[in-house]
């Protein structure tokens, strides 16, 4: 056998957008980013049901961005802001999101999917920022230009560990934030404004959320891009447990 050849990339799935009920699609920054971390990114449709068939075919997740949850999924009644509402991407990526948690499979949400992985754990969402915190801090434009502002890390939490710093500047575009938290999670940055920035979940290294957007600056800005770096580490040193082969600490 050789063993010159270079590894298999780690496989990420990453979860595509629904346009209009007429085509799929993704923002291309994010296979980049997974691409410069040393994954392979593939795409799979959002109402694909099977979320074992998915899962099955690759070694970490990326829950991305998109439009609202139905507040169906926490039991709550729908603000009249909600928008771009799609309960079968809403259906299979909370299921994919639970599947991925209980086969230890290594998952990263990214805006709104910090929120599945809130709802999937039996947590609920602010359904429109201005209306429940005010706009002392802008998170999203009326129209597509992301806003920038700044998050504060706190200590002692995985995202501390990835990033190194205890402020980061991130790209934010979202009106829809975690209201109560699913008991599971821990939280790991806030913005000055208290909207929940970012969470992990203590009892499980592969899972971390965000509710930014890393891949808009991840090319320029290596705190960003080490999200993407974390993500792919982890699904590699799940390979390597799988097959028994030596592992680098990720």
């Amino acid at each position: 056998m050789d063993d010159s050849r270079p590894p298999v990339p780690p496989v990420i799935a990453l979860s595509a957008y629904e346009r209009n009920g007429e085509a799929f699609s993704l923002a291309p920054q994010y296979a980049a980013a997974v691409c410069q971390a040393g994954g392979l990114p593939i795409l799979f449709s959002p109402q694909h049901p099977e979320a074992q068939l998915i899962l099955s075919h690759c070694n970490a997740l990326v829950l991305t961005g998109g439009g609202d949850i139905s507040p169906d999924f926490y039991g709550a009644p729908c603000d009249d802001s909600i928008y771009a509402v799609h309960p079968d991407r809403d259906t299979a990526e909370i299921a994919l999101a639970r599947e991925a948690i209980a086969q230890g499979i290594p998952v990263f949400g990214i805006c709104r999917g910090l929120q599945i992985i809130n709802v999937a754990l039996g947590g609920d969402l602010l359904q429109d920022l201005p209306k429940s915190i005010g706009t002392r801090i802008c998170h999203r434009n009326a129209e597509y230009n992301p806003i920038m502002h700044e998050v504060i890390v706190l200590a002692d939490t995985l995202l501390g560990r990835i990033a190194g710093r205890d402020t980061l500047e991130i790209s934010s575009w979202h009106h829809q934030a975690i209201a109560n938290m699913a008991p599971a999670l821990r939280i790991n940055a806030i913005a000055e404004d208290g909207v929940i920035e970012a969470v992990d979940m203590p009892d499980n290294p592969d899972v971390f959320a965000v509710q930014w957007h890393p891949e808009h600056t991840a090319a320029g800005d290596p705190h960003q891009q080490a999200l993407f770096n974390w993500l792919v580490q982890r699904a590699a040193r799940r390979i390597a447990r799988a097959t028994g082969h030596s592992e680098k600490k990720a």
